[in-house]
């Protein structure tokens, strides 16, 4: 979820708590290396408690003498910081980010350095749109436009921008009634939402013409397709579980195939694709809030009063993919990424 960014999740406080103390020409770098070695969130809160104007002058000042190893650990330096303050101080979070930039270019300015400098941008971006695409929409969709602009035929990155329109669009659809939903149906969400629905499966379209096996784009145009009405959602989810690579895309598309036989009122293949959904997340809540709501639409009462002592009975529920489908996660491959290259030696 969005706040395993750091551990220091209250970092933004210390700037105001704790007294600032006197900083020695060397010693940005010393805070630089304290991350490059390990120690992230003694160095996050050491650069947290330093005025702006210290900040912008040893950015400026160590960019060209910093080695290309200790650029990538203070670009990450800053995009922890600006990751960790997000909710509390958003306006600073911009500034950490335009100091991550600025030590990118540095490293893009060095002869030897553009390959390897050009790999860490990349994530940084899909980084930074997946940390503003949990809630800040706009700030996402501006950087992966200026992403898209340095890296035009990349999937990953059409596909973000999909993401965050179909979480637009999620997001502004109105409240059905409950006999609505209870009958299965999608309410038709106007004019302007559905042109936002459009608008993110041509995104995810543009992925999949760059990359036509990448299953998550599949698995967001199938559902997308399915909120729609479209009679090709049965085959992109199906396409997104041939091409799956992994158990959370796995689960994710039994799961939407199910919901998609739910609408249709094809309850026996639903509750087929609910249970391959729960073998595959035994711990998490939504398989068995969906069977038992199939269970009761084929009148097996008994049956969905069973799955639901079943799911109270459980010693721990774990994180749920849905959730991070439903509202937007961060790129946990590109953190580790970078943060391997920010501690590579």
């Amino acid at each position: 979820m969005r706040r395993t960014i750091v551990a220091a999740t209250a970092i933004a406080v210390l700037a105001g708590n704790q007294p600032v103390l006197a900083q020695g020409p060397g010693e940005y770098e010393h805070v630089v290396e304290e991350y490059r070695i390990g120690e992230a969130n003694t160095a996050i809160r050491r650069l947290a408690r330093w005025p702006e104007s210290m900040v912008t002058e040893s950015v400026r000042h160590w960019a060209k003498l910093l080695r290309p190893e200790q650029l990538v650990a203070a670009l990450m330096l800053h995009t922890e910081l600006a990751a960790a303050i997000l909710d509390s101080l958003p306006h600073q979070t911009n500034v950490q980010l335009r100091h991550a930039q600025e030590l990118l270019d540095a490293l893009s300015a060095r002869r030897d350095q553009h390959e390897r400098a050009d790999a860490v941008r990349l994530r940084w971006y899909q980084f930074v749109i997946s940390m503003y695409g949990t809630t800040w929409l706009d700030d996402a969709d501006r950087y992966a436009r200026e992403a898209l602009g340095r890296f035009p035929r990349n999937p990953t990155l059409y596909f973000q921008r999909g993401a965050l329109l179909e979480l637009r669009a999620k997001f502004n659809l109105p409240e059905p009634p409950r006999a609505t939903l209870a009958r299965g149906r999608i309410p038709d969400p106007g004019p302007r939402m559905t042109r936002t629905l459009e608008s993110a499966t041509a995104e995810y379209r543009r992925a999949l013409e760059l990359d036509p096996h990448m299953a998550i784009a599949r698995l967001h145009l199938g559902w997308v397709h399915v909120l729609q009405g479209d009679n090709r959602a049965g085959d992109d989810l199906a396409a997104a579980l041939a091409d799956a690579r992994d158990d959370r895309i796995r689960y994710l598309a039994h799961l939407f195939r199910g919901g998609l036989a739910e609408r249709q009122h094809q309850f026996d293949e639903a509750a087929k694709e609910y249970e391959l959904t729960r073998e595959l997340g035994p711990s998490h809540q939504t398989p068995y809030v969906a069977l038992s709501r199939v269970e009761l639409a084929r009148g097996h009462t008994e049956r969905a009063r069973e799955l639901a002592r079943e799911l109270a009975a459980l010693e721990r529920v774990d994180d749920d993919p849905w959730w991070d489908y439903h509202l937007g996660a961060v790129d946990e491959d590109a953190l580790t990424w970078l943060r391997a290259e920010a501690h590579r030696r």
